[in-house]
């Protein structure tokens, strides 16, 4: 939940427009967001607004995804490690590649891979594990993610980073982010720089988040005709 100390800097990112808040901050409270509509896909969306957050129908993820795999990308750079996303030539049999890669290398005489996933806390397939412990779905991706690169890894280092829409963090995923805000932190002099790294991602989350959440609404109908307008 770093977005909620996030000062809303438009040329640092960390601004969500006015739906993308009130979306965050009634997922956050649980409030109600919305008149119940058919989604897309069928599926009767409840007042809280919370289907789009695991809809296949929607776009939004794809927007989140490729925010949060910007961020890190630039982060590393920033930190004077050449890196690049969607790398391609790597050697995969069923041709998929990772989110990201590092020019250099990165540890043991590797570079680094990434690929980043986000979680939906209250899916279904989830709920059980994330009720007894928080991250518990970002932790399975993550091991997931582990599996399926792991052909991989006798040429790369491979990292997973694994998120939740609640907020939580993978312990591979969140690792990496801490250490690649100690190189930032090294490169720049800024004491802060994981805490406005985190804050990045936060606020990706977010904005992601109420993309999934709007992606479920009709073509058909307009926003004003669903969503609560309520100060």
């Amino acid at each position: 939940s770093d977005w909620l100390h996030a000062v809303p800097i438009p040329q640092l990112g960390l601004k969500l427009d006015p739906m993308s808040l009130k979306i965050a901050c009634g997922l956050r409270l649980g409030s109600t967001l919305c008149h119940p509509y058919k989604c897309k896909c069928g599926v009767t969306v409840e007042a809280n607004g919370r289907h789009g957050l695991s809809c296949n129908r929607q776009t939004g993820r794809h927007s989140r995804h490729t925010q949060i795999n910007d961020i890190v990308k630039r982060a590393l750079v920033q930190a004077k490690i050449p890196a690049t996303t969607e790398p391609a030539g790597l050697s995969r049999s069923d041709g998929k590649r990772p989110d990201g890669l590092t020019l250099s290398t990165w540890k043991e005489g590797k570079c680094l891979i990434w690929d980043a996933t986000v979680a939906d806390t209250l899916c279904q397939s989830y709920i059980l594990q994330c009720s007894k412990n928080p991250g518990a779905a970002a932790e399975i991706r993550e091991i997931e993610k582990t599996k399926k690169y792991q052909e991989l890894a006798n040429d790369y280092h491979f990292i997973p980073i694994g998120m939740e829409t609640y907020g939580s963090w993978g312990p591979e995923g969140h690792k990496l982010i801490k250490t690649i805000g100690k190189k930032l932190k090294e490169e720049t002099g800024e004491r802060r720089s994981t805490f406005y790294l985190l804050q990045n991602i936060s606020i990706a989350i977010q904005r992601g988040n109420a993309s999934c959440v709007l992606g479920t609404v009709p073509h058909s109908e307009g926003l004003e005709e669903i969503f609560e307008f309520v100060s």
